[in-house]
């Protein structure tokens, strides 16, 4: 386990990413003591992971707990006070669970109207129905496909590279790119067959990775950039939430795990976007909620 201090909770991608999945880090804050794995963490801050300033900067720092980072609270105490006892990471749960509501129906409402707003507004892209159809189609294709690789968001330090899984299928560990491009494509009315998937897959022009680092050039199979794909002003969300949540190897993981979170991974009907600038609200369940088609 490794611990550092700063002024705000953040995560410093050079203490991190060489941990394994269930190696634990903790961040002294004055808002309290957080402790993560390294699973947790990619599990709850995917988004983080993708950000230029983890991926160069190699920090990314945030200025109020977000909160999901409020269940892994292990002290809630300002750091320097002495006479504070830290929590054991059993007792986490217990002590920071909420026991009665204290967001309140009202606020929840307003949240919802607010998802009923951005699904109308005029600034929300457009999607031609019959683009997300033929991408749904090919999506089901793609997974009946024996010979085609699979694509999952999960343990993404291993990103790019391929694994045998024990049906003989291969799996391709990616982050968000692949869904980014989806939909990057999906917004230019941009539809492929499973052939040019292929033929993406076998040159290695299917972006697989938000940026080709030398790590990822050395260890990694499919190596291509988001590049033009990026959606700089946007954030991608997921209606239905594509995490595994476990930390079983891909090995472990039954094929029709991996067939359904690939499904609601790169699915454009299971995406929505959000200016940067509100990004979080794509994390709340009843604005969510608003934006299903």
């Amino acid at each position: 386990m490794v611990e550092y201090t700063s002024s705000r909770l953040c995560f410093k991608a050079d203490v991190i990413e060489p941990l394994k999945e269930t190696d634990s880090f903790v961040v002294h804050t004055p808002d309290g003591t957080f402790m993560f794995t390294k699973a947790d963490f990619y599990r709850v801050f995917p988004n983080v992971i993708e950000t230029k300033s983890y991926q160069e900067g190699r920090l990314y720092s945030c200025k109020y707990p977000p909160k999901r980072a409020l269940p892994f609270l292990i002290s809630g105490q300002k750091q320097g006070d002495n006479n504070t006892k830290k929590q054991s990471p059993k007792n986490v749960h217990k002590t920071n669970t909420p026991q009665k509501d204290i967001v309140g129906d009202d606020i929840r409402q307003k949240i919802k109207e607010i998802g009923l707003l951005w699904r109308n507004s005029p600034y929300n892209p457009s999607i031609n129905i019959e683009v997300l159809k033929k991408w749904d189609n090919l999506i089901e294709e793609w997974i009946k496909d024996e010979t085609m690789p699979l694509i999952i968001r999960k343990e993404t330090s291993k990103r790019g590279q391929g694994f045998n899984h024990p049906c003989g299928r291969e799996i391709i560990v990616s982050d968000n790119t692949v869904a980014i491009w989806v939909f990057s494509n999906v917004l230019d009315g941009k539809v492929f067959t499973l052939s040019d998937i292929k033929e993406l897959l076998q040159n290695n022009e299917l972006p697989m990775v938000f940026m080709a680092t030398n790590e990822i050039k050395e260890k990694a199979k499919y190596t291509k950039p988001l590049g033009c794909h990026s959606l700089p002003n946007w954030k991608l969300c997921h209606i239905q939430p594509v995490g595994f949540n476990t930390n079983k190897s891909i090995e472990n993981l039954d094929i029709s795990e991996i067939k359904e979170h690939f499904r609601k991974y790169v699915n454009p009907n299971n995406m929505f976007v959000l200016p940067k600038e509100i990004g979080y609200l794509g994390e709340i369940d009843v604005f969510i909620e608003e934006q299903k088609r």
